[in-house]
């Protein structure tokens, strides 16, 4: 039982209900669930209040016609041994039925989540009910709350469901709780900073298997260099078991004016850079389209939606895996279905088939002098092999005809594996400049398993 240490009072908050020790308490609360049948009961005191004091002020504070009581207080619905708890007891006084966490709660827009817990309904005389995390519950909610298997984690979040590696508990201030959600549909998010790769055929079976419940469209988000299967999943699911797929490329930061963007977070959990392509959707046998995107020539015009003209012909496009400066008169899909690298921004200059004329470096010039120091740091160039190393420029991978890119200079027989997200397992590369290698972390996402 809980001591009562001050004398609290209730206060209302549009249609909620807040137990505090002063007027103050309790101010900076979202805007949470609504709904005339439910009351939503915060308690915001430096000590919890003894049972017998909260049906007191509840009795005098709610409506008439409350059918439910959602009870916000940390642990009120975890039993003890012989199975009771305050929102146990609660409910059996009030004569109502209590909805009340085991742990303790986080309150987002339109939504109440407990971290490593779930919610209980309490009835008068009836045994619990397990609710599940979310109050209130989307749709969604069951299809998500469910075990991945021995080689998987999938961890529940406010906006679905986060499936890594290891078995660490979340913390509470972990940013993969603040990931968006939306009642319509589940969002996946994949990997974990500083933990090994998620299994790859794990990580595809618990999500086809969950792409039916997304409806109309599923969200994938990678998390750390573990996510780097994220774009060969949203490449494969649509037309499958569900119709599109829509990728963020990172988690949510927020600017100083409020405005939200994505950012690749980096293996020591750091945020790293924001990728030009923001979020873009899948369809079945198509290249992604971008939804949102970052111009990476601020000062210049859009030609069309992610691309921007550089002069003397050519042009920067947003795609996927990062900029692609490219001909003007060229159109190719195959570039733009190139999968992020998790650690390198991706620059491609010229095709897949050809070298670049020499009028392309002072528009690659224009472009590297415009990006903003820490997304330059990222910046991996990347041509055609056999090209030539550009005086001047950072040292180059190369970029195969089939658009495979390669940890090797262009100019030399490439006898690694792929570079990108999309990965055929095999020997170790003939080169690596080795600059983002970490222990414990593997640079080459070639020597990772592939998905089935």
């Amino acid at each position: 039982m809980y001591e009562h240490t001050s004398a609290p009072m209730i206060r209302q908050r549009g249609s909620l209900l807040l137990v505090v020790d002063d007027d103050h308490a309790g101010t900076n609360l979202p805007e949470l669930p609504s709904d005339p049948l439910v009351t939503t009961v915060v308690v915001a005191t430096a000590e919890p209040p003894q049972t017998l004091v909260l049906r007191a002020l509840l009795n005098s504070a709610l409506a008439p016609g409350c059918a439910t009581v959602r009870l916000v207080l940390a642990g009120a619905g975890a039993a003890d041994a012989d199975g009771w708890c305050p929102a146990r007891q609660l409910a059996d006084s009030l004569g109502l039925p209590v909805i009340a966490p085991d742990g303790p709660v986080i309150a987002l827009p339109g939504m109440l989540f407990v971290v490593g817990g779930e919610w209980w309904t309490f009835r008068p005389g009836a045994g619990p009910l397990a609710e599940g995390p979310r109050q209130p519950a989307p749709a969604w909610q069951r299809a998500v709350d469910r075990p991945a298997g021995a080689r998987l984690v999938a961890t529940p979040i406010p906006a679905g469901v986060w499936l890594h590696a290891g078995d660490e508990p979340i913390d509470a201030d972990d940013p993969v709780l603040a990931v968006p959600s939306d009642p319509a549909r589940p969002t996946v998010v994949i990997g974990r900073p500083g933990s090994a790769d998620p299994d790859p055929r794990a990580v595809f079976e618990y999500v086809r298997a969950l792409a039916p419940a997304a409806g109309d469209e599923l969200v994938l988000v990678p998390y750390g260099p573990g996510g780097r299967f994220v774009d060969d999943l949203a490449a494969r699911l649509p037309g499958d078991a569900v119709a599109a797929v829509r990728v963020d490329a990172g988690l949510v930061g927020v600017e100083a004016d409020g405005a939200a963007f994505r950012i690749v977070v980096d293996d020591a959990g750091r945020p790293a850079w924001r990728p030009p392509a923001q979020r873009l959707r899948y369809y079945g046998g198509d290249a992604p389209r971008l939804l949102e995107w970052r111009a990476p020539m601020p000062h210049l015009p859009a030609l069309d939606v992610g691309t921007q003209r550089l002069g003397d012909g050519w042009l920067v496009e947003v795609v996927r895996c990062g900029l692609w400066v490219r001909p003007e008169q060229v159109d190719d899909d195959t570039v733009r279905r190139m999968p992020a690298h998790p650690d390198r921004l991706l620059l491609l200059v010229g095709t897949p088939t050809a070298p670049p004329a020499a009028t392309a470096w002072q528009a690659v010039r224009s472009l590297l002098d415009a990006l903003p120091p820490n997304e330059l740091a990222h910046v991996q160039l990347v041509l055609p092999a056999g090209t030539a190393q550009p005086d001047g420029f950072p040292d180059a991978w190369s970029l195969t005809p089939d658009a495979d890119v390669m940890p090797v200079p262009p100019g030399r027989p490439a006898g690694a594996s792929r570079a990108g997200g999309v990965l055929d397992g095999g020997a170790a590369p003939e080169w690596s400049d080795g600059s983002d290698c970490r222990e414990g972390h593997d640079d080459d996402p070639a020597r990772q398993p592939a998905l089935p």
